[in-house]
């Protein structure tokens, strides 16, 4: 008999994405899902072509994933926020790493290219895709809605603000897509009512992967750097405790696939990341009681943002769990050993020998022996597992050398990140002069 292997659609994994980053702030919230949906009712008022539709909603859905800091997605909010550069650089990188998001990379790119009264088809001589005017109209409709008052009672504000920078700012021919959906109860009603993504969902043929797609092996990778890039300190962190988690596996004796969805775990299992800001994950200072509950938060969104992926059943609780305690003590839910799978048991020693060699703001990085020292203290004390501890500590070495090497390609992947980003930037010549 066929093993069936649990299967996702791009469409659900590019939400699962746009939910979590849109956490970072209750300002922002909902802010991307608005922003597809008004990107795909002006798509489909044009009769663009479905695969155009597609790489648009897309690109709405995840425009401002390259806002790493809280204060980058609140600034954008701003309606007259036009800088070309900066959060949509860097998302236009994150997503270009993966092939099948390539074309909506593009789009990202150049989200917050005025149009200029044509000027803005180039930039710096690079051609500017016109669906990046179709997104920054989108984009500038949807910072204008305010969730907190009925949305038919904003419509003619709305229009009445954007026909003002017509052809300064915004192409002419999206707006007039635009005039004729600002018409429709229904497109307005449509902004605000969560379930809508169900149109985009059942009416676009959307690419399916499974667990064991190579594809989906890089989907797994762009989750991780959007999760990782976000700091120095936390840039390599993820693809450490993969491979930590892979090789204790591994040495355990579990399959091929379990092996897979370890090494899957270890990449997402600080998913919930996403909705904590930069600005605390980077603190030097000792955190304040609410800073650090807030940071303890992100184990409960990991688990409640991939609930509604299918794929990620087994992963998601492997993930999710890894700050639970053998002894209950643990967070957030405070299961206890019986209620812990092996999976998540793993993760939990592959994260905690990974951080403890690792720099942080507030302390450098222990030496692996020291490290081992403290879960094997921790086993004494029924947190974590301890035959996972002593296989660790067998194989010590072996484990180690393979997490350092797989960090050292992802620093290098960061760096080569931070490289790109600021050569596609420009130095404005006031900044230059004031630097």
């Amino acid at each position: 008999m066929e093993e069936h292997h649990p299967t996702a659609s791009i469409f659900d994994l590019v939400l699962c994405i746009s939910e979590a980053v849109d956490l970072v702030s209750p300002l922002v919230a909902d802010h991307h899902r608005r922003t597809a949906q008004i990107a795909y009712g002006l798509a489909v008022q044009l009769g663009l072509p479905e695969e155009v539709i597609k790489n648009i909603v897309i690109a709405a859905a995840l425009h401002d994933v390259g806002g790493l800091t809280r204060q980058d997605r609140l600034g954008a909010l701003d309606f007259e926020y036009q800088d070309p550069y900066g959060h949509p650089i860097r998302g236009y990188l994150l997503l270009k790493s993966f092939q099948p998001l390539a074309e909506a990379a593009e789009i990202v790119r150049f989200h917050h290219v005025s149009w200029k009264n044509g000027e803005g088809a180039n930039l710096n001589g690079i051609p500017v895709s016109p669906y990046s005017h179709l997104l920054h109209l989108a984009d500038r409709i949807a910072v204008l809605i305010d969730p907190n008052m009925e949305v038919l009672d904003q419509v003619d504000g709305i229009v009445e603000r954007i026909q003002s920078q017509v052809g300064d700012r915004f192409h002419p021919l999206w707006f007039e897509g635009f005039i004729s959906l600002s018409k429709r109860e229904a497109f307005w009603l449509d902004t605000v009512y969560y379930l809508s993504l169900n149109t985009m969902r059942r009416r676009l043929d959307w690419q399916v992967l499974s667990i064991t797609d190579e594809e989906f092996k890089g989907f797994s990778n762009l989750f991780r750097r959007i999760i990782d890039f976000r700091s120095p300190y936390t840039s390599t962190h993820s693809v450490g405790v993969a491979t930590c988690a892979k090789e204790l596996g591994q040495l355990y004796g579990l399959g091929i696939l379990d092996c897979r969805m370890l090494h899957l775990a270890g990449l997402l299992h600080d998913l919930g990341k996403l909705a904590i800001p930069a600005e605390i994950l980077e603190k030097p200072d000792k955190l304040t009681s609410t800073e650090f509950e807030t940071i303890r938060r992100h184990t409960y969104h990991t688990f409640r943002i991939m609930e509604t992926l299918q794929i990620l059943d087994v992963v998601r609780l492997w993930s999710a769990y890894h700050h639970e305690s053998m002894d209950g003590k643990g967070y957030p839910f405070h299961l206890t050993e019986s209620d812990l799978p092996l999976g998540s048991r793993i993760v939990s020693v592959a994260d905690i020998f990974t951080a403890l060699t690792e720099n942080r703001p507030y302390r450098k990085g222990l030496s692996p022996d020291k490290a081992l020292s403290f879960l094997q203290e921790a086993s004494k004390n029924h947190r974590v597992d301890q035959q996972l501890v002593d296989l660790l500590g067998k194989n010590m070495d072996v484990i180690n050398e393979k997490r350092i090497a797989a960090q050292q390609q992802a620093e290098m992947e960061y760096q080569d990140f931070l490289r790109t980003a600021e050569l596609l930037t420009p130095v404005i010549a006031g900044e230059k002069e004031s630097s």
